[in-house]
Parts: structure tokens; sequence; C-alpha cells
């Protein structure tokens, strides 16, 4: 059984060595049925120690089903193969047959070839000597015909010109031009070159005509472009020649630019007068290129054809740029923005195809100049709006505080719905504003995707320029209002402050650069005002106008209380029935003080015993103000020491911190600092210490709560009382309860 297998074995290998099939390098496959190295003997005898009889059954009819399954598909591949191999020996004998008649047509046609090289050897012998003469007459016929050709020059030329046909006449000179410069050492060619040479120039005169017509078309420019430069014309004159005739059409686009008409607007401006510049321009530019630049005659280095070509550019668009500037400068100071966005966004695309076909004349660069200077234009405009919006809403505020019931704010009760009102106009005309600049950037707006564009004008023309630059004006403008304006205003505009201290400027920035997210990789630069500079400014301007508004207040309460102890007869007074109309004007002035700056700020912090429930705790202090001998013993003396040090330690024109108590105690100070001052200008008697008494006392009943420590405002009346004590004659006090009872309210 192993020896009828070696035969199939070594087939096998022979075919797949002749197929290129490698061998398997693979561990014992003599149990494969399906390997080369397979070998009955040892399958047996594996399938009979693995398997139990059962098993060995079940293999044995699978094995007869495969057999049988091979046998049937190898009949079939003998069925097929059998008739390939019938038609592929039918084929061969076919070409056999074919073969062996093309072998007897190709044996005729050699035998032909070789009679054909024969007589054609034979003609070319006897025809040897007659070929000479024929080469020779046939050369002496072309140099007759050429010479013939010469003599018809001039008026083959003259007629030519006068046809207009100058292609025809260029043609005939060219071919003509080699044979003159051949022979123009013989005398009888003189004549014909004087006469050619002054036709020639004939021709050159009229091509020089057609090409300074300004109705020339590029194609013509091409055309006599080339003759010219055939004709031996220098390049450099044709070029100059081109660029005049040029200049004239660009030069009455640039006239009509400079000289729009007035009923059209910008969009209207550019579709019509602008863009024809354009289209001639970009014509010109393109005609010059393939005329020049892409002709393989004109000889001049592309370099100086490219810079004579920037140089006309530039010549025409620095007045068209001109121009434009001064257009859309113009258009700045109107009302509608959408409009002049699409002009510029129009200026900007129609002058990118120019800039791609001359990138060396960089009009991209300019025209983003124009784009950038007129947009900042419009910025200042919009600023210069914002400050005008704000200067007449200080006017309006001006005046509903001057009048009762305001048109600009009716109904509007208080100085805190003032100043509301007055920051939402301001900050809804800046954002109005914002969504007007916003035009700028849009997504269909092609500079506004540039980042050279997009960081500057977003950090610098948007947030710095208008924004935060609006904002310090604002504050500046408020830090500078003078003692003759209504001190409600000055309230009302340290309260605007106060806000934008504490949220607006920071809001206002957040906004903006939300509105306005600059280009994330341009480096920010470091501009002023900041954020934070400003927030400063805000608090400083707070602190300068409330130290004003105390100061103007102040002065007033001082005026009212000076006049009232200058013009009395302290020294002839009747016994006190009451306290003095003055002191209670000055408590009603400052009662409607403490409404007004409690609509606007918040109440502040105490320090000391000001509330009612420790009132009593210091009842005796009052006793003591209102019941004083006044003796003058060494403790009396020592007590008006402490006081005095007390008082000189007391800052009457101190930093105003931003509470109603804070503001009205500055007031009070300067108040009480002035009535000290004018009682220590008079001399009073017996009944006038006792008036002075009860309105001391009276002051005290009513101030106590508008101060932030009750122990100043004691300390301070006391002194009153303390000088008032030194400059009577006959300083014998009032009791307390009279006092008291005077000063009730009836």
């Amino acid at each position: 059984m192993a020896e009828n297998n070696l035969p199939k074995k070594r087939n096998r290998n022979r075919l797949k060595e002749f197929y290129g099939i490698k061998k398997e390098d693979t561990a014992d496959k003599t149990t494969d049925i399906n390997s080369d190295q397979f070998h009955s003997d040892v399958y047996m005898k594996d399938l009979l120690g693995k398997k139990h009889l059962h098993e060995l059954l079940g293999h044995q009819t699978t094995l007869l089903k495969e057999i049988r399954t091979l046998d049937s598909e190898m009949q079939t591949l003998v069925y097929e193969n059998y008739n390939k191999f019938i038609s592929a020996t039918d084929t061969i004998r076919r070409m056999k047959d074919d073969f062996k008649h093309m072998e007897d047509q190709m044996e005729a046609v050699m035998g032909n070839m070789d009679s054909i090289s024969n007589f054609s050897n034979d003609i070319s012998v006897n025809l040897s000597d007659s070929r000479q003469k024929i080469t020779k007459l046939s050369s002496v016929h072309n140099l007759l015909t050429k010479l013939q050709t010469l003599f018809e020059l001039p008026t083959l030329l003259r007629k030519a010109i006068q046809m207009g046909a100058y292609p025809q006449a260029v043609k005939y000179y060219s071919q003509a031009a080699a044979i003159l410069s051949q022979y123009e050492h013989v005398n009888s060619f003189d004549g014909i070159r004087d006469d050619c040479e002054n036709t020639v120039k004939l021709l050159i005169q009229a091509l020089k005509e057609t090409l300074s017509n300004p109705e020339i078309t590029a194609a013509q420019v091409v055309e006599t472009t080339d003759m010219l430069v055939e004709l031996k014309v220098p390049a450099a004159d044709v070029i100059q020649l081109y660029l005049e005739t040029a200049h004239l059409t660009l030069q009455a686009d640039i006239d009509a630019v400079g000289s729009p008409s007035e009923d059209q607007d910008i969009l209207e401006f550019l579709d019509t007068t602008g863009y024809a510049f354009l289209g001639s321009v970009s014509l010109s530019i393109s005609t010059y290129k393939t005329a020049f630049c892409e002709n393989p005659n004109v000889t001049l280095p592309a370099a100086e054809l490219e810079e004579m070509l920037s140089e006309f550019a530039y010549q025409h668009f620095s007045a068209y740029f001109q121009h434009m500037q001064s257009r859309f400068t113009k258009e700045t100071r109107g009302p509608d923005n959408a409009l002049l966005v699409r002009g510029l966004d129009r200026f900007y695309r129609r002058l990118q195809p120019v800039h791609t076909l001359l990138p060396s004349a960089s009009l991209d660069r300019i025209a983003s100049e124009i784009v950038t200077n007129t947009i900042r234009c419009r910025i200042q405009y919009f600023s210069d709006t914002l400050h005008n919006h704000y200067s007449e809403t200080v006017s309006d505020v001006k005046q509903s505080l001057l009048v009762s019931q305001p048109p600009q704010f009716e109904g509007q009760n208080t100085l805190a719905d003032i100043m509301s009102t007055m920051k939402a106009s301001l900050v809804g005309k800046l954002k109005l504003v914002l969504v007007n600049v916003k035009e700028f950037i849009s997504a269909d707006i092609t500079f506004a995707n540039k980042p050279y564009f997009r960081g500057p004008f977003c950090v610098h023309d948007i947030k710095q320029g208008l924004v935060l630059k609006y904002v310090e004006h604002i504050l500046n403008h408020i830090s500078t209002l003078g003692d003759n304006q209504p001190p409600s205003l000055l309230l009302v505009t340290a309260r605007l402050c106060l806000e934008f201290e504490t949220y607006t400027i920071s809001y206002l920035s957040t906004l903006t650069e939300e509105m306005f997210p600059p280009d994330q990789s341009a480096v920010p630069e470091q501009l002023t005002p900041t954020v934070s500079e400003l927030t400063t400014l805000a608090h400083d301007t707070v602190q300068q106008v409330l130290t004003r508004y105390v100061n103007v207040k102040g002065l007033s309460i001082s005026q009212m209380i000076h006049t009232s102890v200058k013009t009395r007869d302290w020294l002839g007074a009747v016994e006190p029935r009451n306290v003095r109309a003055a002191m209670k004007r000055v408590v009603e002035e400052i009662t409607d003080l403490d409404t007004q700056i409690g609509s606007l700020f918040e109440e502040g912090a105490l320090r000391g015993p000001n509330s009612d429930s420790s009132r009593r705790a210091h009842s005796h202090n009052g006793s003591r103000i209102a019941s004083s001998k006044y003796k003058y013993t060494p403790s009396d003396t020592e007590s008006s020491l402490l006081n005095k040090l007390f008082n000189d330690q007391v800052e009457i024109f101190g930093n105003i911190q931003f509470t109603k108590l804070s503001i009205l105690t500055g007031i009070i100070k300067i108040g009480l600092k002035a009535f000290l001052e004018s009682v220590r200008l008079r001399t009073f008697g017996k009944y006038g210490l006792q008036q002075v008494q009860v309105d001391v006392y009276y002051l005290r009943e009513y101030l106590w709560r508008f101060v932030e420590e009750e122990r100043l405002l004691n300390f301070l009346l006391e002194e009153v009382i303390s000088s008032a004590v030194d400059r009577c004659i006959d300083p014998v006090t009032m009791e307390p309860s009279v006092i008291m009872l005077l000063c009730e309210p009836s």
C-alpha cells in the first residue's frame, strides 16, 4: 500500500514545485489524509488505537461518501477538459494551415521587393546627371522668386497698410528682413531697403496709433504689441505707450469716483462708479500681463516688468483709495450702520480679484487700512453719540431735580427712581450701540474673518475705545461737577458711580467680551483704562462727589445757623420761651436729607449708643448740657480742656463713607462747627446763654439719630455751650426741666 502511494506523492511534489507552492514545515502529518506525507498504515493504526468500533464504522461511511463525491467531481472535470482539449487541437490544426499559406505569401512579397529594389537602382544610375541639373535650376528659381519678392516688397507693404492688414504687412517684412540683412553689402538692394524701412516706419506709426486708441480691446492690444515687438520696437517704449493709453481710461473712472452723484447711496455708488474703475484696472492689468509678461518676444526681465506694472497700479489706486476713504468717511456720520457695513464688505471683496492679479502692489493691505480707518471713524461717531446722550441725560436729570414733575421723569418721586432711570438710559444706549457695531463682525462679512482685524477691533476699538472710554468719560465728567450744581444731582451721580464700581463696569466688560470675542491667537495688548483702573476711578469719584455734596449741604446749613446767630441780639435777649425757628429749620433740613440720602445709600453701621433704648443711659448728658452752672472751678477747667482735646481730634472735613449715616454725620459736623465758630464771635447775656441751651438741647434731641457716633454729637454741642458760657457776662443757666418742657413738641 505504501509503495503504491509513493508515485502519487512524487507526482504531487513535482506539481507543487512547478507551480511554486512551498512545502509546509509542520509536524508529523502521516495521519493527515490530505497531506503529502500521508501514510495509510500509520493512519489505520492511529484510528484503531483511538476510536471504538461504532466510531470506525461511522468514519468508514464518511470516507465512502467523500470517495464517491471525489469520483463524481473527477469525472465532471475530465469531461470538461476533454471538450477543451478537442477544441484546442482543432485550433492548432487550423493555425498550421494558415501559417503555411502566409509563408507562401511572404515569399512572394520578398520576391517583389527584390525586383523593385533592382528597378530603383537602375533608375537612380540613369538619372543621376539630370538630378544635379534639376537641383541647380530649382535653387536658381528660388533665388529669383526671393529677389522678385524683394522688388515687390515696398509695394506689398504699402497696400497692406492702406487696407489695414497690419498683420500681413508685418509678415511680409519679417520674411524679407533676413534676405535684406544677408545682402546688405550689395548696392543694388539699397533702394529696396530704404523704401522698406520708410514704409515700416509708417506701419509702426499706424500700430502705435492703434495702441493709443482708448477703445482698443484686450485682444487688439496683444496683437498690436506682438507686431511692434516683431518690428524691433523697444519693449520699454511699447509698454510706456500702452500704460499712457490705459491711464486715460482709468483717469476718467477715477474722476467719476471723485465726483459721485449726490443721490446715490454707498451701495449704488460701489455698483456703478466704483465697480467701473475696478473693472477697467483689472482689464488693464490682465492685458498687460498677457501682452508683456507672458510674451516670449519681450526680453525685459520679469522683475522689471512686474515693477513697472506695480508702479502704474499704485499710482491710480492711490487716487482711488483717497476718494473711497473720503466717501466712506462721509458715510460714518450717517444713521444707517448696516448700509455702511455692507458697503465696506462689498468694497473689500471686489478688491480681492485685483489683489490676486497683482499681489506685489499690496492692495489688500491698503484696503484693510481703509476699512479699519472707516470703522474707527464710525466707532468715534458712536462714541460721540454716547457722550451727547450722556450730556442730554444729565441735563434731563438736572431739570427733573429743579422742577416738581418734569415730563422726562414723570411719576418718579424719589432720587432712587431718577438714578435707576439714568443708569438704565446710559447702559441701554450703550447696548444699542454695541448691537449696531456687532454688524462689523457678522459671519458673512469678508474682512471680519481676518485675524489682523478681529483682534484689534474687538479689544482696542470696541472694549477699550468705545465701552471703557465711555465709562471713563462718565466718571471724569461726574468728578468735575462743581458746587454750582443742584446738590441732589451730586447725590444721584455719586450713587451712579457707586453702581458702576460695584457692578456695572464688570457687567459691561463681560458683555462686551461675549458679544465681541477676540481672536484667541492674538496676543492681548495692554491698553488703558483697564477694568480695575476704572473701578478705582469710580470709587475715587464717589468719594469726591460725596465730599463735595457734604461740603455743599454743610455750607448751606452753616450759613443758616451763622445767619441766625449773627442777626440776634444775645445781650439784650429776653427769657427764652421756645426753640428758635432756625434750629427747627436745621432739623427739618437734616430730616429731608435723611430721606433723600436714605433712598440711595445704605444705612451704615453705628458707632456708639444711638438706639432709643440707650437714650435713658445718656439722659444725664442732656441734663448736664441743659443745667450746667459753669462755675469756674479747677475741675470744670480740666473737663473743658479734655473736651477741647477731643474736639481738636475731630476731623470736620474727613473722608466720607458711602453710607447714609456717614454722609449726614459729615453735614452735621460742618453745621455744628459753624455754630461753634459763630458763638465764639458773639457776647451773651443771661437769657442769651439760656437760649443757646434750649437750642443745643433741641438739636441733640433730634440729631442723635442721624450721626454714626452720638458721643461726637454730644462733645460738639457741649463745646457750643462751653463757648457760650465763656462769652457770657452773667452765666446763669436754665433748669433742665424747664428746657425739656420748652423743647417738647407742641
